[in-house]
């Protein structure tokens, strides 16, 4: 009889073993995303064949720390009470929230199943049986995140060629595949189209695929248009990627309002004139010119002039005097300075050459001038030989 007992109590803990919902845990929503708060569902069968499964509980823990961190069970034991008829089901439900940080992925979460079986005898007691069922899957969908973390963007000039480097960053939960960054050219205004291009390539640009995490870079050659008007650009930037990902974001430079210079020049009553005309797009505030020191060239009084603020198209002159070393060449050194519109300093350094007229400036040797001092040595010689009747000449003077 005891034997007999015996079997009966195990037959039934066997075949309850058999029902339990197997492999992925059925969730209220799908997919499920970090932050989420979401019911987990477990469904318990009798097949106990007329065994009567007395005050089922149903209990569900994580099966290891990366599954107790993702999520948090807020309600970890459901009870389903009796379970009578053979065939008859009932669902556990259990509360759960989807940690804000949890990466995508599997995550693995073990089930135990109590009862109580029917009592047998009067002496004997109804025995608890508890099943396990290991590795039910929770599988959790990441948020994936991508941002631009740094760039070499910054100041620009006209007629500039400039490597310019993106940096991105998945600081989601989820994965992007075949991500790809676009940067819209025609996206400003329609100013941009005209004054930027990517030289060598399209506007489109490879990420790959990029886990939580994970990080991309893209580098590119950024033209600018001389005829760029100065000031703040904002660059739209889109990313995209598998599974309807989508991004938009912005990417800044300042193009600085340079400029350029044409030197000319005329001789006016012994005085050089140096001309200065702006042939940029751009105003130049605080014009100062000045000739540095030279090998074809030496400065007599101010070697710099202030010239003022000279804007698109307008010039102004500054005198200096001049003069041209002997046997060196005639290009003239010439520095301009000015300041742009975003507040930047600019040396421009130019090469004119000169030929200077008789009547203008004078011109110099740049070794000693040996003729004055061979005419001041006869001088002192005729005065030394003719010594004697210069002596007599002063006497009769003196005697009259």
């Amino acid at each position: 009889m005891n034997k007999f007992n015996l079997i009966l109590i195990i037959v039934p803990a066997l075949l309850i073993a058999q029902v339990a919902s197997a492999g992925y845990l059925v969730t209220e929503s799908a997919p499920v995303y970090p932050g989420d708060t979401t019911y987990v569902y477990f469904v318990v069968n009798n097949t106990g064949f007329g065994q009567f499964l007395n005050d089922v509980s149903v209990r569900l823990l994580p099966k290891d720390n990366a599954s107790a961190n993702a999520v948090t069970i807020l309600d970890d034991v459901y009870s389903l009470g009796t379970i009578e008829n053979w065939g008859d089901q009932r669902t556990a439900r259990f509360k759960i929230h989807i940690n804000p940080d949890a990466a995508e992925g599997d995550y693995y979460f073990n089930v135990y199943t109590t009862y109580r079986g029917q009592q047998i005898s009067s002496n004997t007691p109804a025995p608890m049986v508890t099943s396990e069922f290991k590795n039910q899957i929770l599988t959790i969908k990441g948020k994936p995140l991508i941002v631009l973390t740094n760039s070499t963007l910054g100041i620009v000039e006209p007629m500039s060629i400039n490597k310019e480097t993106l940096k991105f960053k998945n600081t989601g939960t989820g994965t992007v595949k075949n991500a790809v960054a676009e940067i819209d050219l025609t996206g400003t205004g329609g100013s941009s189209k005209s004054s930027f291009s990517i030289l060598g390539e399209g506007t489109q640009f490879s990420l790959g695929n990029l886990k939580a995490g994970d990080e991309a870079e893209i580098t590119f050659d950024l033209a600018v248009d001389i005829t760029a008007t100065p000031g703040v650009y904002n660059l739209p930037l889109k990313i995209t990627g598998l599974n309807n990902y989508s991004s938009n974001n912005y990417v800044g430079l300042v193009v600085a309002g340079t400029t350029n210079f044409e030197i000319s020049y005329q001789e006016t009553l012994g005085s050089f004139s140096l001309n200065v005309l702006n042939i940029g797009v751009n105003p130049a505030n605080s014009v100062t010119v000045s000739l540095p020191r030279q090998k074809n060239f030496s400065t007599t009084g101010s070697s710099s002039a202030v010239l003022g603020n000279l804007n698109s198209g307008d010039y102004t002159s500054a005198l200096f005097q001049i003069a041209k070393i002997q046997g060196a060449g005639n290009s003239l050194e010439v520095d301009i300075q000015y300041t742009d519109t975003s507040g930047q300093r600019h040396t421009i350094t130019k090469f004119l050459p000169v030929d200077l007229s008789t009547a203008g400036a004078q011109t110099t040797s740049a070794s000693p001038n040996y003729t004055t001092w061979l005419l001041a040595a006869i001088i002192i010689l005729v005065i030394y030989w003719q010594r004697s009747k210069i002596s007599t000449y002063f006497q009769k003077q003196k005697g009259r």
